[in-house]
C-alpha cells in the first residue's frame, strides 16, 4: 500500500481508525468490533468494506464451533506515513517496513523481559524522533533564510515556485523537477540560469 491519496481518505474517519487499531492487534469479526466500538454492526460492515475495498484490510471465512461460518477481518498493510508542514515545505512520505526480525524473538523472553526491551526500543524511537525534528528544523531553516535572501528577492512566483521545487528536491536534477512541474525544460534551464546570473551579480556588489 503505497497510495497516499487513498490512506489518507480512508483513515481520515475516525472510526475506521479506531476499527484498524482492533485489527491490528488480532484478527475480528464485525459482531466483535461492534460490541468492542460500541456501534451498530451495519455502520462495522459498511466501514469495513470501504476498508476492504482501499486495500487495507481482507476477509476470509472461517469455520465455528457454535454456528454457521465467520467472517474474519485481518490487516493487510504495513506502512508508516509521515507528513511534515513547515514553511515553505510540505512533505508527505510513506514507507514500508523492511525488517529481518524474526517474528519468535520474544518466544523464550519472560514478560518482563520483553516490557523492558520494549521501554529500551521506544527510547531509542523517541531519540529518533528528536534527531528527525531537528534535522527538520534545520532544513526549513535553510529554505526561509535562502527564500528571504537577495537572490529570491524580486523573482515573480513562477520562479520562486520553481525555486522552492529544486530546494525541496535536492535530490532531483533539473530535468526531473520539470517534469514534476509541468514545465519545459528549456524554459527550466533559462530561469535557473537567470537566478545564477543574479546570484553572480549580487556576489560581485
Amino acid at each position: 500500500m503505497n497510495d497516499i491519496d487513498t490512506i489518507l481518505s480512508v483513515i481520515e474517519n475516525p472510526m475506521r481508525r479506531r476499527i484498524l487499531m482492533a485489527l491490528v492487534r488480532e484478527p475480528h469479526y464485525p459482531l466483535q468490533l461492534s460490541r468492542e466500538l460500541g456501534v451498530s454492526q451495519q455502520a462495522v460492515m459498511k466501514n469495513l468494506d470501504i476498508l476492504e475495498r482501499s486495500g487495507l484490510v481482507e476477509s476470509r471465512r472461517e469455520s465455528s464451533d457454535r454456528g454457521p461460518f465467520k467472517i474474519v477481518y485481518r490487516p493487510t498493510s504495513e506502512f508508516t506515513l509521515t507528513i511534515d508542514m513547515r514553511n515553505g515545505m510540505f512533505m508527505a512520505t510513506i514507507s514500508e517496513p523492511e525488517s529481518n526480525w524474526s517474528n519468535d524473538e520474544s518466544i523464550d523472553m519472560e514478560f518482563g523481559e520483553v516490557r523492558e526491551s520494549l521501554s529500551e526500543i521506544d527510547r531509542q524511537i523517541a531519540e529518533f524522533d528528536r534527531l528527525r525534528k531537528e534535522m527538520i528544523e534545520r532544513r526549513n531553516v535553510m529554505i526561509r533564510s535562502f527564500m528571504n535572501g537577495q537572490i529570491a528577492d524580486g523573482l515573480d512566483y513562477f520562479e520562486r515556485n520553481i525555486l522552492y521545487e529544486m530546494l525541496n528536491s535536492p535530490g532531483h536534477d533539473l530535468r526531473e523537477v520539470s517534469r514534476d512541474m509541468g514545465v519545459r525544460e528549456d524554459r527550466m534551464t533559462q530561469i535557473m540560469n537567470d537566478i545564477e546570473e543574479r546570484h553572480k551579480d549580487i556576489k560581485k556588489r
